[in-house]
């Protein structure tokens, strides 16, 4: 460590010299028009065209101007390289050339906007998700302030709908050592962090995450702890699916939730880097401050060790406000203010002594103050969990968090077709997805009996990244070319947010919906979309909500319901597990189980036409019973549902 501080207090005297900066420049290199640079005292990058518009050289004044991008053309360093996570790496963007105009050079500011238009084409196959896109990234580099700010947008060219997802890998190193970079994210369970040495003798961080983690806030940062440099990335925390750190290969990348375009329609997001001097770690970043801290208990109570700076711009007449509380125990405790004239890029270093508390663990909350050069009022509050002898935020028997700091719901905005309307063939469209134990339900004899029907098949599928559905429309155009959805055993994870509301808008436009039983639907799905969620006629816990029936159940059916007519069930059927669905909103229940709970429902009259099967297909029938799934009555009554729901 000691070898380290020679270079830090020059880097903290070049970032307090280079303060005011300069005009922002750009302007394409003489030797290579295809890389365009971009200046303002502070910052110094250039962006190159020609492998698809990376920022190929990253130098800041607080890092003594050396380069944090390593062997660009080799080894695929850099900031900011597009991907498609459809293509997996590198994608069929990597190293093109990209076009660029230069919007501004300066003086307040330097503008380059890049772009391509992506084929589709990848190893021999068509991506038709992300085929006819524009996909612009636009740099802005301002006067006198140090953050570079990205934006991205993805426009839709061609004249069907498209269903990306994009992500964003950063390649870099701070000493050329390429093993010292360490990751922080902020996420349920506390500021979680990985460096490779951890994960070569751990494989996964403190908390069990791998290189993948889903945040509770839009930032992702990487330091060199020794040296005190870092570089701190700011996105939408509400575009955002998950981070994904890999040590390895010295990258700090994102990927985004995929995204429905209609034709002629376009998505945006911005992004912006922050390099920080003085920084070991990260506890917080935003487009205002900076902000990092380290506790301990003393014998009085808890010394909280501050490092705090501006993101972009300087802030003044600062107030920093400490303070802690209890988890397992009612304390909470508060430390002097701490004031500040300014909170500049050089780091302000502080402790906050609180007095008195009690027990650990215990919860230390931040709260900034300031004034903008604007003139508006800054708050940034910011909080992480302190074990100190309790240990880890980890309950060792459900591996939750003793304290969870919760993800906040995320305030989506959806791009959608102007007209949503059901194509509606002659002959009826049904899209099956099929997940585990689908084929145990019935439906594949029951279409049997219903006719002229064109049916189409997605699949469950798992990588790396978890389970999704392969198969499941991409647009709007796909979806509400379908009268009617079997999901089977289906997630709301599989198929996100945007699969969510795009089926409830499909439900909205007169499609019909089957949700069938299974160990990865219902309450331990993670539906979460309130759109969606209104329009099934059923409510279900949040976890575990089925397991196995105290006895094999025979099915009661609702009296003079038009589904069931002259069916009758004989008796012989068993049902061994079910899921503990409770109807509502009008919702019909037309078979029961002996205890008197729904084993199927169904929308009332005049709403969207959902069924719901909370039978489980599941374990093996007593001698002289057959599972309900396998009764000739349970298929004719599936083929009469499936021909309401495709309105046949």
């Amino acid at each position: 460590m000691k070898r380290f501080l020679p270079v830090l207090f020059c880097s903290l005297a070049a970032a307090a010299a280079a303060l005011h900066g300069a005009d922002a420049r750009a302007e394409r290199t003489p030797d290579d028009p295809s890389r365009i640079r971009m200046t303002n005292g502070l910052l110094d990058l250039v962006v190159n065209l020609a492998v698809g518009a990376h920022v190929t050289s990253f130098k800041y004044a607080g890092f003594q101007n050396e380069d944090v991008v390593y062997g660009h053309e080799r080894d695929n360093g850099g900031l900011f390289k597009d991907l498609w996570t459809d293509q997996g790496w590198p994608g069929e963007l990597d190293r093109r050339l990209y076009e660029a105009e230069i919007v501004k050079a300066g003086p307040e500011e330097a503008v380059v906007r890049t772009w391509t238009v992506s084929t589709g084409q990848y190893k021999n196959q068509k991506y038709e998700n992300v085929a006819g896109l524009r996909l612009e990234k636009t740099f802005t580099l301002k006067r006198n302030r140090r953050d570079l700010q990205v934006r991205i947008a993805i426009l839709n060219q061609d004249t069907a709908g498209r269903r990306p997802q994009y992500w964003i890998q950063n390649a870099l190193d701070f000493d050329g050592a390429r093993k010292n970079n360490a990751y922080w994210r902020p996420t349920r369970f506390a500021v979680d962090w990985i460096d490779l040495a951890w994960m070569e003798r751990n494989k996964t961080s403190e908390y069990g995450q791998w290189y993948t983690a889903h945040l509770r806030a839009g930032w992702n940062g990487v330091t060199h702890r020794a040296l005190q440099r870092g570089l701190i990335f700011l996105m939408d925390y509400n575009a955002l699916e998950k981070v994904y750190n890999n040590p390895p290969a010295n990258t700090l990348e994102w990927m985004y939730d995929p995204v429905a375009i209609p034709a002629g329609k376009s998505w945006e997001t911005e992004v912006r880097v922050v390099p920080t001097e003085g920084f070991s770690a990260y506890t917080h970043g935003d487009a205002d401050a900076i902000g990092h801290f380290r506790a301990e208990s003393t014998p009085g109570g808890l010394r909280v060790e501050h490092t705090l700076a501006a993101s972009g711009e300087p802030l003044k007449d600062v107030r920093i406000e400490t303070e802690a509380r209890g988890i397992r125990a009612p304390w909470s405790v508060k430390a002097e203010p701490k004031t500040a004239p300014a909170l500049a890029y050089e780091p302000l270093r502080f402790a906050a002594i609180l007095r008195g508390g009690g027990a650990m663990p215990c919860v230390v909350r931040v709260t900034v103050r300031g004034q903008a050069a604007d003139g508006r009022t800054v708050e940034t509050i910011y909080e992480d969990y302190v074990g100190g002898e309790a240990g880890k935020n980890q309950d060792l028997v459900t591996l939750e968090p003793l304290h969870e700091f919760k993800p906040p719901e995320k305030v989506r905005t959806y791009i959608k077709p102007d007209r949503i309307e059901l194509k509606r063939h002659d002959k009826p469209r049904l899209l099956f997805v099929r997940g585990l134990w689908a084929e145990f339900h019935g439906i594949d004899e029951a279409l049997k009996q219903c006719g002229e029907v064109d049916v189409k098949t997605a699949w469950m599928k798992q990588s790396s990244f978890g389970e999704f559905i392969g198969g499941f429309p991409a647009s709007y155009d796909e979806l509400l070319d379908y009268d009617a959805i079997v999901l089977g055993n289906v997630g709301g994870s599989m198929i996100g947010d945007l699969g969510q509301e795009m089926l409830a808008d499909f439900l909205k436009a007169g499609g019909g919906l089957l949700m069938l039983s299974g160990d990865r639907t219902f309450g331990q799905a993670r539906f979460g979309n309130a759109r969606f969620l209104e329009q099934l006629p059923v409510a279900f816990d949040e976890y575990g909500d089925y397991g196995r029936l105290p006895a094999p159940s025979r099915l009661t059916a609702a009296p003079n319901h038009p589904l069931l007519a002259d069916l009758k069930f004989g008796g012989s059927e068993a049902v061994l597990y079910a899921h503990r669905l409770k109807a509502t909103g009008g919702g019909q229940v037309v078979l029961s189980l002996e205890n008197g709970e729904p084993a199927f429902v169904v929308s009332a009259t005049g709403r969207p036409r959902v069924a719901v099967v909370a039978a489980l297909p599941f374990g093996e029938a007593p001698a002289g019973r057959t599972l309900y799934f396998q009764d000739a009555v349970w298929q004719q009554f599936m083929a009469r549902t499936l021909q309401w729901l495709i309105k046949q």
